[in-house]
């Protein structure tokens, strides 16, 4: 008996040594494997550079490249704090402004942004994924112009499937200021879609300038139950 007992404190000391040691069976780092994502589009802003961030930001009345969006004639973002701007940093729009604001841009009828977003298929495809479009669109004083955020759902063979519209703010939604307004709007994501199209339209209806303004655009995708 006194034997045994002395035989089993020597495996319990050789044992701990070994875990010491870093000898032994190994020990898994978790319970089970990571749980899987149901919707990998889903949770997160799909628009990149949002909030036209991302760029330098003119200081006048000049297009500047705008990261992340396809421009054409004019379209550029410029800075709240340009001095002859539409809007300043304490014109009304979003609390939460960056920097920059999007701009149809100078002597530009109608000007564009537009994005093209890959949708992975996972969760889409069960029909239950919903979508929440929003943005800050406005224009300039009594002026007409305007900014529309479109979105487009296509299938995998460029087909479209659906789309969606925030916008315009006209002037008299504005009373004639200078300013943004939330506009947003939600639905069903087409089960197919497999790309979507967003394009931020800017429209010219007084003046020479396209005074379209837009800023923190989102489109997020949510998976229910």
């Amino acid at each position: 008996m006194f034997g045994s007992r002395i035989g089993v404190r020597f495996m319990l000391i050789t044992a701990v040594a070994a875990l010491a040691a870093g000898i032994g069976p190994a020990v898994a780092a978790s319970a089970g494997p990571a749980a899987s994502n149901p919707c990998p589009s889903c949770g997160h802003n799909l628009i990149v550079n949002p909030g036209a961030e991302q760029g330098k930001g003119a200081n006048g009345d000049v297009k500047v490249k705008t990261p992340g969006w396809k421009q054409t004639k004019n379209f550029t973002e410029t800075l709240y704090t340009w001095s002859s701007g539409d809007v300043s940093p304490t014109s009304k729009g979003p609390k939460q402004r960056g920097k920059n604001y999007f701009y149809g841009g100078p002597d530009s009828a109608k000007s564009t942004g537009t994005q093209l977003i890959k949708i992975t298929a996972k969760g889409v495809g069960s029909g239950k994924v919903h979508y929440a479009l929003s943005g800050w669109l406005g224009g300039f004083s009594s002026q007409r112009d305007n900014a529309t955020l479109v979105v487009t759902f296509e299938n995998s063979k460029g087909k479209v499937v659906g789309t969606a519209q925030i916008g315009p703010v006209t002037a008299a939604q504005r009373k004639n200021v200078s300013e943004m307004l939330l506009r947003k709007t939600s639905g069903v994501v087409p089960a197919s879609t497999r790309n979507v199209q967003v394009q931020l339209i800017m429209k010219r209806t007084d003046g020479s300038d396209n005074d379209g303004l837009a800023d923190n655009l989102s489109l997020a995708f949510t998976l229910k139950k």
